[in-house]
């Protein structure tokens, strides 16, 4: 069965071959080729790829020139063309053709001989790119491993992390097209200036010592070169120091806006868990990219933040809290008028404005408070309350000059007097040295160490009575503590605490002024320990004291 088909398949082959003289007359010769299409071409001056449009026997192309680049518009040169197979036309590559009418017409001749008119347009180039540009984003995308079911990604604009960024948003940035290479790739000058306020933005935070310039710089500074490269849709910008950036082009057709993108290194594996700052890492390791978007139409500034104030006789570094717009600034207590404070720094966002500025008084006579109105470039205004702590100016060297023992008998009158005055080991405190160091303020509370050192004869005064079972070491030594002690005063109530830190505070007391230091007035538990009548007068200060009183004389 197999052999009789082959057979059949035999027979209808000769069958064939019989009824044409030749199989392959058709394809002999040049009478099928009847193509007349030009495939592409490039003209002396073209940017970009010839757009080429044919319908039957209309056939154009339209060429996109920088013509006031080109010599001789009655004379330009084809530098490449492509004709489909078999076509040919007299005007090779080296020829040229005349443009000053603003068209041209080439004829393309087909291998059969028919001929097709081709009408060529030299157009006026626009790049997309050409023109002046505001800068209206700085962004960066960054992967915090979103690989993993808990990761996340995002997308941040990169001066709310970096402040010092914001005066790059009046820059300007201007591409000028002076030609294109053999490719049609438009190039030219490039110029990134500094807008009105004259300055360049920069990628870091001073205040953290945080400098990322050389991370997320991709659009230089200054003057230089630029071209396009249509093929890979990139620009490549080549600065005065000849160092080349390479950065992807998106159009914006929706918003008239363009976007320059760069890659940058993705560190995931340096990320560091126990950074406190967590902006650092996504600035440093976790961004992947970042990219500029660059508008005609330049966008007012919305901020209206205050983002640094300081005023005369500042003690310490300003207190913010911008989600109820408050701000507190700390003086010495060196008898300033209050009702007319200096400013002598201020710092805003950028492009906003304040009724006040350096060299303007603050009134803080009111409650010690006033305020500030900071309006944004874009008219949105913000009224910030500013609050005057004034701190004592308690740092410095004392003598422990004596002490005040206050009681209140039960069934006596009250009575004060000298501790030493039945307490007579007690006066060994009265040479100790009491040194205060001012170590910084936290909101409205300075803070730092207190030291009691023991004075020229190396001796504590003792609080145990010599001749009767009275210690009241228990009850005031944990007051003004030997040695080293943590201190902090709340300057709105006058409360000065002492203890062995922050979180473990052993005593607290009044603070006083004096003409000569201060008064610490402590208040003691009354009838701490029930009165036991055996201790005679001693009862006096085991049980009924209220209140004792230390004061310090500056040296």
């Amino acid at each position: 069965m197999k052999n009789l088909f082959k057979f059949w398949i035999l027979a209808i082959g000769f069958l064939l071959v019989g009824c044409t003289d030749d199989p392959l007359e058709d394809l002999e010769g040049t009478a099928w080729q009847k193509e007349r299409n030009i495939v592409s071409i490039l003209l002396e001056g073209q940017i970009g790829t010839a757009l080429i449009e044919r319908d039957v026997e209309e056939a154009t192309i339209k060429v996109f020139a920088k013509t006031e680049n080109i010599k001789d518009l009655s004379k330009v040169a084809i530098k490449d063309i492509q004709l489909s197979y078999g076509a040919s036309t007299e005007q090779t590559v080296g020829t040229t053709l005349d443009f000053t009418s603003g068209e041209s017409m080439l004829e393309i001749k087909s291998g059969a001989g028919e001929s097709l008119i081709w009408r060529i347009e030299l157009l006026p180039f626009k790049s997309d790119l050409e023109g002046t540009w505001y800068i209206g984003q700085i962004g960066l995308y960054a992967d915090l491993f979103t690989w993993e079911s808990w990761g996340w990604e995002k997308y941040e604009q990169i001066n709310n992390y970096l402040p010092e960024l914001n005066p790059e948003f009046d820059n300007t940035i201007t591409f000028t097209v002076e030609g294109a290479d053999e490719n049609g790739n438009p190039y030219g000058v490039y110029e990134h200036n500094a807008g009105n306020d004259g300055v360049y933005g920069s990628f870091t935070d001073t205040a953290n010592g945080w400098d990322f310039n050389s991370r997320f710089r991709k659009i230089p500074k200054g003057t230089g070169t630029w071209s396009r490269n249509f093929e890979l849709n990139k620009v490549i910008i080549t600065d005065a120091n000849r160092v080349v950036h390479e950065l992807d082009l998106e159009v914006l057709v929706a918003t008239g806006e363009v976007s320059l993108k760069a890659e940058v290194p993705y560190q995931p594996e340096l990320f560091d868990w126990n950074e406190q700052n967590w902006s650092y890492e996504e600035l440093a390791h976790m961004s992947k990219s970042m990219w500029y978007t660059l508008t005609k139409d330049y966008e007012a500034q919305t901020g209206n933040d205050i983002m640094s104030i300081t005023v005369a006789n500042q003690d310490g570094d300003t207190s913010f809290d911008y989600d109820n717009h408050q701000i507190t600034v700390t003086i010495q207590d060196n008898e300033a008028d209050i009702s007319a404070l200096e400013i002598t720094g201020l710092e805003l966002s950028y492009g906003a404005t304040a009724n006040v500025t350096v060299g303007d008084v603050l009134n803080f006579s009111a409650g010690n408070t006033t305020t500030v109105t900071v309006t944004s470039e874009a008219g949105e205004s913000q009224t910030w309350t500013l609050n005057l702590v004034v701190k004592q100016a308690i740092e410095g060297t004392y003598t422990l000059a004596s002490a005040l023992i206050h009681v209140n008998q039960e069934w006596g009158s009250d009575f004060n007097k000298e501790i030493s005055a039945d307490f007579p080991d007690a006066l060994a405190e009265y040479d100790n040295q009491i040194r205060i160091i001012n170590e910084g303020v936290e909101g409205d509370r300075p803070f730092g160490t207190i030291s009691n050192e023991a004075g020229a004869d190396g001796m504590f005064g003792d609080f145990n009575h010599p001749d009767a079972d009275v210690d009241l070491n228990t009850k005031l030594r944990h007051l003004l503590p030997t040695g080293d002690s943590y201190w902090e005063l709340d300057t709105t109530t006058g409360i000065f605490y002492i203890g062995l830190s922050k979180d473990e505070i052993t005593s607290q007391a009044t603070l006083i002024a004096t003409e000569t230091g201060y008064v610490l007035a402590f208040e003691l538990p009354y009838r701490e320990l029930e009165p036991r009548w055996d201790y005679g007068n001693y009862d006096n200060y085991m049980c009924w004291t209220y209140k004792y009183e230390v004061y310090i004389d500056k040296n």
